[in-house]
Order: C-alpha cells, then structure tokens, then sequence
C-alpha cells in the first residue's frame, strides 16, 4: 500500500508538471502573438504616415508647376504697390518673383515691362499717349528708371510714346535696331526720341547679337542677317530669362525673319511667347513655333483694330503648338510671375 500510495504521489506530481508546461507554453504563445501584432501595427503605422508624406510631397510638387491664373479689378490697370522693408514701392508680386513680365495693354501697338532684381526694362511703348498710360503704370510699380530701353523697330505703334517716356525716366541705355536708309523714319515722333535719347547723354545702342545682366536674369538680343524687304522683319528679338524661365518677346517679326533668325542656330526656346506681328498671318510659322516651343503666347493688339489682327491663319497655328493664350484686346495686360518654382499669370480682366 505505502508503494503504491509513492507511486499515485509521483503520478500526481507529473501531471502537475504537465499543466504547468502547458501553461507556460500558452502564455509565451500569447506574449509573441501580441508582440507580432504590435510590430505589425506599428509597421502599417509608418506604412501608412510614408505613403501620406510622399503624397503630400508629390501633391505639393505638381502644385508649384501648375499655371494658377488671377485676375485683377478691371478698374485697375497695374497691380497695387506694398511697402518692402527698404522702403521702397514695389508689386505684390515682385517680393517673391525672380522675375516679373508685363505685357501692358496699349491697344494696337507693343510694350512689355520687365522687372528682376530691382532693375527694369522696356520693350517697345505703343502709340502716343495723351494719357501716359505706360507712365502711369510702371510709376505705379515704383519703378523710377531702366536699365535698358529697347524698341524693337521705329513703327510708331511700338516707339509712338517713347518720347515722352524717355523724358519721365532716367535711362542707362537705349537699344534699336539699325535700318536701311530708306527705311528709317522721316515722321516728327522719331526726330523727337532721338532728340530725347540725346537730352540723356545717351548715344543710340544698335542692336546686335547680345548679352546683358537684368538683376538676375540675362538678356540675350537678335538680329536678322540677312537683308530684309519689310521694316517688321528688322525687328530686334529679346529673350530674358531667370530662374530656369524665360519669355521671347518678337516685334513685329514676320516667317522671312523667322526663318534668318533660326537659321542662325540661337536657342530661341521660351516658356513665354509674345507673339509677333499681332498675331499677324505673316508670322507664327509653324517651324518658328516647333522651334521656341512656348508653354504660353500673348497676342498685343486692339479691339476692333483696323487690321483683323489677330488673323485666323496664324491663331489656328497657334491653337495646334501653345496650350496657353492670351489677347490683350480680351484680357487687358498679362503678367507672367516667373520663378524657379513655377510660373503664375495674372490677367487684368
């Protein structure tokens, strides 16, 4: 009896053990499995925080390439100034611009603002103006002298107010194209810019194939070589760029002087295009196009102006090559923010 009551003794102990490894083998199963779990929590967690930050960083990089078009009151003609911190008027935009372009509404004619770094160009004027429109708006900018004054060719419709523009702002030099005698202005307008060009200790600069500085950005010009039947296609081409951006404004540039000037193998590639001609038949060809290449084109002409500008023929052309257009004669004066970032246009209307 005593042996057998050792042996149900030992039996009693063994089972004991038993459980007790079940046990302990129960509760590791359950520490690992909430280990896993929380590890896989965790990995879903970052998972989930990853693909939400490269979302946003995706997001935020189509952003910033994205065209974002405003529009001005359309009793306004010129952006409203702010105070910097130096004092100085400047546009809301120029703070965080490399470069701004203007393309100011004067009707049936041609003048484009260009402002980078504190420094200022003008291309161009339109007609005389009893108003000073032109004026008036790069006043409005605090812009108070140019670096650079270039009229592309002597037509009235781009040099027409450039007299009076020249006696409102000092001018450190003044670019146009030399023409052929017989095609150089005898009209009182251009006796009168020269006259003013002189007032300002300035010697006419012929335009060339150059390169000047603009606060940060370059200044490339270009000229025709060959020997042209038309005044238009003596104008002198000018393409400015910053930040990775740049605009080519044209004239009154027409195919011949397409074609000299792109046999000359300049890189005439711009994101912005000031059309040429006004948007004339007789420019805007579709190799000139294929070869800038513009994201963007603006056409400067009138409403209900004499000539039909802009024609059918090259708005067709354009339509096919430029995914952006605007018509001053439809959206006032366009301006193009241009920056590293991106570019953002505003339309006067």
């Amino acid at each position: 009896m005593r042996h057998g009551r050792k042996n149900l003794k030992g039996g009693s102990d063994s089972q004991t053990l038993i459980w007790i490894g079940v046990g302990l083998i129960a509760a590791a199963l359950v520490i690992l499995g909430f280990l896993f779990f929380s590890s896989k929590g965790k990995n879903d967690s970052s998972s989930q925080s990853e693909s939400s930050s490269q979302k946003t960083a995706e997001s935020s990089s189509h952003s910033t390439s994205e065209t974002v078009t405003t529009k001005t009151d359309a009793s306004s003609d010129a952006p409203k100034q702010t105070e910097s911190t130096s004092g100085k008027a400047e546009s809301k935009l120029e703070s965080s611009a490399q470069m701004q372009v203007h393309f100011i509404d004067v009707g049936q004619g041609d003048c484009t603002l260009i402002t980078s770094g504190g420094e200022a160009m003008l291309i161009d004027s339109g007609e005389m103006d009893d108003s000073n429109k032109v004026i008036g708006y790069v006043k409005a900018l605090g812009v108070s002298k140019f670096k650079f004054i270039v009229v592309t060719h002597p037509h009235t419709d781009h040099m027409g107010e450039m007299p009076d523009i020249l006696k409102a702002f000092k001018t450190e030099k003044f670019i146009m194209p030399k023409v052929p005698d017989s095609m150089t202005p005898t009209i009182m307008r251009y006796e009168k810019m020269l006259k003013q060009v002189k007032a300002q200790g300035l010697t006419v600069t012929w335009s060339g194939d150059e390169t000047y500085k603009l606060g940060s950005a370059e200044v490339k010009t270009f000229t025709p070589k060959k020997a042209q039947e038309d005044l238009n296609n003596y104008s002198t081409l000018v393409k400015v760029s910053c930040g990775g951006r740049s605009v080519l404004i044209t004239g009154d540039c027409e195919k011949a002087e397409e074609e000299d000037i792109m046999s000359q193998g300049f890189d005439l590639r711009a994101d912005v295009l000031k059309v040429g001609h006004h948007g004339s038949y007789k420019g805007s060809g579709y190799e000139f196009l294929e070869t800038v290449v513009p994201q963007y084109a603006v056409i400067s002409c009138g409403k209900d102006n004499d000539y039909g500008h802009p024609h059918d023929a090259a708005m067709k052309r354009l339509k096919k090559k430029v995914r952006n257009i605007y018509i001053t004669r439809d959206n006032g004066t366009v301006v193009f923010d241009c920056s590293g970032s991106g570019i953002t246009v505003k339309t006067q209307r």
